[in-house]
C-alpha cells in the first residue's frame, strides 16, 4: 500500500531479464515441433514503428519495457481510438510469448515487497521447491493484456498482488492507485469506531472504518472490497485497545531503558513488538495489516 520507487537499479535488471529470453537474439516459438515464428528485437522494433508512428515516432521494444506509468496510460488511450493498429494472431502472440517466458520470481524479487500492493492483507513471498525459485505472488496487468497485448511485458504493467486482488481486478480497467506510482497509505486511513466500550474483552463493540477523499483511492477500495475484506480483523483491532491499555507510557519507557541494545536496536523495535506489526510508513508493504495496525496504533496513542 506504500509506493514503490522504480529505481534505475530495478530497471536495469528488468530489463536484463526480458532481454534474455531471447536466446542468440532470437525469439522462437514452436507448436508439433513446427517453428511458428522466429524473430529478433529488430523485429520487433520495426513493428512498433510500423503501428505506433503516430504515438511515438521513436518507439522502440526497449523504451516499451521500460514505459513509466503515465506513458503506457496513453498508450492504452491511443490504442482505445485507433483500432487499425491492432495486432494480428501472430503478432500479438510476440508479447504473449515473452510474457509466458518471463522469470516471474526473478522479477518480484527485485521489488521490495512481501505483501500484496493492493491489500496489504496477504504475503507474497518466493520459496524454494525441488532447486527452483516458486513465487506465493500472482502479476496483474494494470492494463489487461487481452486488450492491450503491447504492454504484456512491460513493467509499470505488472503488479505484483495476491490472487483475491488478481481475480477481483481481472480484465477491469478502473482508474485505481497505482502502486508504482502513488501510495495508498496518504490518502486512505483505517479509524476505529467504539461502538461500546463495556466489549472490550469481544469485538462486538468495534467497527473497523476505512476512510478517504482521494476518487482513486475509494476505487481501489470498492474494487478491491477493502472495506468489507478489513471486518474481519477486528480481533487485531482488539487486541491493540488490550495492549494501548496495558502498555502505558511509563511502561513502555521502563522496557525500552532495560532492553535497549540487547532486544531492541531502537524505540521503534519495541512498538513492532508491542503493535504486533511494521507501523514505520515505509515499511508497511513489509508484513501483511501492517497499514491497519498502524493507522490505529497512531490513533489509540500505542505508538
Amino acid at each position: 500500500m506504500r509506493k514503490i520507487t522504480i529505481t534505475q537499479d530495478i530497471q536495469e535488471k528488468y530489463k536484463n531479464l526480458v532481454f534474455g529470453i531471447f536466446k542468440d537474439h532470437r525469439l522462437e516459438k514452436k507448436q508439433d515441433k513446427k517453428i511458428i515464428f522466429s524473430i529478433t528485437i529488430e523485429t520487433i522494433d520495426k513493428l512498433l514503428q510500423k503501428k505506433l508512428k503516430h504515438f511515438d515516432k521513436n518507439i522502440t521494444f526497449e523504451k516499451l519495457v521500460l514505459a513509466d506509468f503515465e506513458y503506457i496510460k496513453n498508450l492504452t488511450e491511443f490504442i482505445d481510438t485507433h483500432s487499425s493498429i491492432a495486432l494480428n494472431k501472430k503478432e500479438k502472440s510476440y508479447f504473449l510469448t515473452l510474457y509466458e517466458r518471463l522469470k516471474k520470481t526473478e522479477y518480484i524479487k527485485m521489488l521490495p515487497v512481501t505483501t500484496c500492493l493492493y491489500c496489504n492483507r496477504n504475503y507474497i513471498f518466493n520459496f524454494r521447491k525441488n532447486r527452483q525459485l516458486e513465487a506465493t505472488a500472482q502479476l496483474d496487468h494494470f492494463f489487461n493484456k487481452k486488450t492491450y497485448p503491447y504492454l504484456a511485458i512491460s513493467l509499470y504493467n505488472l503488479i505484483p498482488c495476491c490472487s483475491t486482488c488478481n481475480q477481483r481486478k481481472s480484465t477491469k480497467k478502473a482508474n485505481i492507485i497505482h502502486p508504482f506510482v502513488e501510495s495508498f497509505d496518504d490518502v486512505a486511513k483505517f479509524r476505529l469506531d467504539i461502538k461500546d466500550s463495556r466489549f472490550y474483552h469481544s469485538v462486538d463493540g468495534l467497527d473497523i472504518e476505512l476512510h478517504t477523499d482521494n476518487p482513486k483511492a475509494q476505487n481501489s477500495i470498492d474494487v478491491f472490497n477493502l472495506d468489507r475484506l478489513y471486518q474481519n480483523h477486528k480481533d487485531i483491532i482488539l487486541e491493540l485497545i488490550q495492549k494501548d491499555m496495558i502498555y502505558n507510557d511509563s511502561y513502555i519507557d521502563e522496557l525500552y531503558k532495560n532492553y535497549e541494545g540487547t532486544l531492541f536496536r531502537n524505540r521503534e523495535d519495541l512498538e513492532r513488538l508491542i503493535s504486533g506489526g511494521f507501523i514505520q510508513d515505509d515499511e508497511i508493504n513489509k508484513r501483511p495489516l501492517s497499514k491497519l495496525i498502524k493507522d490505529i496504533s497512531q490513533e489509540l496513542g500505542l505508538t
